[in-house]
């Protein structure tokens, strides 16, 4: 049998299995059988993004999604926007990598910015390449972006940033009223700027090189009144808390510490300003301790979750108390530590160890709660999109 003796479905069915936009772009132009189902196939495709960025950002062993809404392109490839100008009715994030904006002229860029009314997120190495084309987004990741850059981004719900200051983010704080979630990299010592009202979600990390020695990421979430979720990457030997703030709107929180000296009391004033917190997780402190534990499960009576299974000083001796604290008080905190690790997939399935770059949903802890800050997503995409 000839494969164009297929039945259309059959011939979908394969072709919902490429992914390559060049493989793609190849079949549409074979016959005038073939060049309707690829724009129905095509129709699918919600995110565009590149290969190797994709596999290689965050993991060597990482492979791509590979589901139909998916379309990726390498570098090797040739790139001609001209097809899915037309053909990507339905695309939700766009990515315009560093080889992708070599191959293509900047005008054809734009043209297929402008073309894709769906279109609600980009990701760019070039943070000043599409300013004056997005004032639709409402998703942006990109390298370090000047404030004035963001005049235009009104509209943006999610910020990826890979390197700043949190001085460039409070100049721009009345550009972004609308901003739900927040990711960057920054280097800067201090934050006492504007009220950020419709921040949920908060992702900070200091970066390697950075030379503060004290973290003002707790600062900067004093300003967001409305914060139910935080993942935060401490690399700094001490906290800037001001316990006199307290947030009853956090309820899940992850800290990962770097840096391995003494800091439980600046950890003790943190915590106790979240006095809400459903789920927690402290990763990496050398230093935490068995006696450590049974102050915070007092502390914190709203736990479900509490993790310190990268805690390497926590033992069973801890666990044992947690236990008989909560039967003795009526609590249900589930309680994990080096010894049971394990069962915190088993006990809650729908929380993602996926690496990906697009999580779909805005969920903090299906798609960021166990993951490190540099496996987490640029995006988490409404499910409504």
């Amino acid at each position: 049998m000839l494969i164009n003796e297929l039945p259309d479905d059959c011939l979908l069915a394969i072709f919902d299995r490429l992914n390559n936009l060049y493989y793609l772009m190849a079949c549409y132009k074979v016959c005038h059988k073939w060049s309707p189902l690829i724009a129905q196939r095509i129709k699918k495709v919600k995110y565009f993004l590149d290969y190797y960025a994709y596999t290689f950002a965050h993991s060597p062993a990482h492979s791509p999604d590979y589901s139909h809404d998916y379309v990726f392109y390498r570098d090797r490839d040739p790139i001609d926007l001209a097809g899915p100008r037309t053909l990507f009715p339905n695309l939700i994030v766009a990515e315009f990598s560093d080889s992708f904006s070599v191959k293509v002229k900047f005008e054809d860029i734009v043209a297929f910015v402008r073309n894709h009314e769906s279109l609600k997120g980009i990701i760019t190495s070039s943070s000043g390449i599409m300013e004056e084309y997005c004032d639709k987004l409402e998703m942006l990741a990109s390298d370090s972006i000047k404030s004035w850059i963001l005049m235009n981004y009104s509209s943006l719900k999610q910020l990826a940033l890979f390197g700043g200051t949190l001085h460039n983010l409070e100049r721009a704080a009345h550009y972004l009223p609308n901003l739900e979630r927040l990711h960057t990299l920054f280097y800067d010592s201090y934050h006492n700027g504007p009220v950020w009202e419709k921040l949920k979600v908060v992702e900070l990390a200091t970066t390697p090189d950075s030379s503060c020695e004290i973290f003002y990421g707790f600062q900067f979430m004093d300003s967001c009144p409305n914060l139910q979720s935080a993942h935060i990457s401490v690399i700094s030997g001490a906290l800037f808390v001001d316990e006199t703030l307290k947030q009853a709107s956090l309820q899940d929180l992850v800290i990962d510490f770097y840096y391995n000296g003494q800091i439980w009391n600046d950890l003790k004033r943190t915590l106790m300003k979240y006095p809400n917190l459903k789920h927690l997780s402290l990763r990496s402190p050398k230093y935490m301790t068995d006696e450590h534990i049974k102050q915070l499960v007092n502390m914190l009576p709203n736990l479900v979750i509490f993790d310190v299974s990268r805690c390497g000083g926590v033992t069973q001796r801890a666990a044992d108390y947690v236990k008989d604290y909560c039967k003795r008080n009526g609590r249900s905190t589930k309680f994990y530590f080096n010894g049971n690790r394990h069962e915190i997939q088993l006990d809650w399935p729908w929380l993602s160890t996926k690496i990906e770059k697009i999580s779909r949903g805005f969920d903090f802890m299906k798609h960021c709660f166990l993951k490190d800050f540099y496996n987490l997503s640029y995006f988490l995409v409404p499910i409504d999109y």
